[in-house]
């Protein structure tokens, strides 16, 4: 659960897009850096390694030192550097430039294979070896979060939106009650295409069944106020995992209540489904998006092994104030 890893801090700032129709906002005013991930995996058929990248978004939880949490899932199948055995990840797109590279002096998180049993696990703790100035911001954890609209930003992808260099973020009511499906997907939906209903509802039931408990999880959708979906709604999409969901304090500042998870897309398009668009992927048509929040038992227990271990961490418990 604990592992050294090394990061270059990139100071050419890459083409990104992000949160799906979301309003472009200063990173550092969301806590929010991209991660640029390169993983291997093994193909026997070949007997070689089959080379990729990935990019996931993060927040910056804690300034002395630098520590940064992301979603788990992201550190699947990270390449190792040959020489010292260490992941090969990037961090970019940020104002850090008093520096000229920082590494990882501990990383934790918990293997992918115990992550895709239990999604409430899907957190990755990352601290560096070096401080950042003040004007760098970060943002305390509320472990026992009274949900309802909050801030989703992260650095994802989408095909019709411009080339930005920082975030886009969106404010987002959170689901109230997550074993409603028809909260995500209307009936309508399922009278006009029943196969296709029935395939996002096996899909929304299986992320249940990968989770210890609901309690762990919020979510957002995609429905408008007419309870329709509409591919106008902001909506993390792919690329903005581990981005923060924030929510507003009383005094106009935020706390981290949870971080982009998982997404669910259609599998499918429907032609009498108004929404889609002909020449768009269905990577631009999600319909649930999950926040994996900081009150399991394994998350707090990997907060407070990352604390005592250097991590700068601030936690917060709002219904105890």
């Amino acid at each position: 659960m604990k592992k050294a890893i090394t990061l270059i801090l990139v100071l050419t700032q890459l083409n990104a897009h992000a949160v799906i129709n979301g309003q472009e906002t200063s990173p550092n005013d969301v806590f929010s850096v991209k991660l640029n991930i390169k993983h291997q995996h093994w193909l026997n058929s070949v007997q070689e390694w089959d080379k990729y990248e990935s990019t996931c978004s993060s927040v910056i939880v804690g300034t002395h030192p630098l520590t940064i949490i992301t979603a788990g899932h992201c550190l699947k199948e990270i390449e190792l550097d040959p020489n010292n055995q260490l992941p090969k990840i990037t961090i970019t797109d940020t104002n850090f430039d008093q520096l000229d590279s920082i590494n990882i002096s501990n990383a934790f998180y918990y293997p992918f294979s115990e992550i895709e049993n239990n999604l409430a696990l899907d957190v990755a703790i990352l601290v560096f070896d070096k401080s950042l100035p003040k004007n760098v911001k970060s943002v305390s954890i509320d472990t026992n979060p009274n949900l309802g609209d909050v801030l989703v930003c992260g650095f994802g992808s989408a095909s019709n939106e411009a080339v930005l260099f920082n975030p886009r973020c969106s404010v987002k009511k959170t689901l109230n009650n997550l074993d409603d499906f028809y909260a995500v997907m209307p009936k309508q939906y399922e009278q006009s295409d029943p196969m296709l209903h029935i395939k996002a509802r096996a899909q929304f039931h299986y992320k249940q069944e990968i989770i210890s408990s609901l309690d762990y999880l919020t979510a957002i959708n995609r429905l408008d106020s007419k309870h329709q979906y509409s591919a106008a709604e902001p909506m993390p999409t792919h690329g903005d995992s581990g981005g923060p969901w924030l929510a507003k304090t009383a005094d106009e500042g935020f706390l981290l209540v949870a971080i982009t998870s998982y997404v669910e897309r259609f599998y499918n398009k429907n032609d009498d489904w108004s929404f889609f668009a002909k020449e768009a992927p269905l990577d631009d048509y999600p319909y649930i998006a999950y926040g994996v929040k900081f009150n399991s038992p394994e998350v707090k227990s990997l907060i407070e092994n990352a604390k005592a271990n250097g991590a700068d961490i601030t936690l917060i418990d709002t219904t105890i104030r």
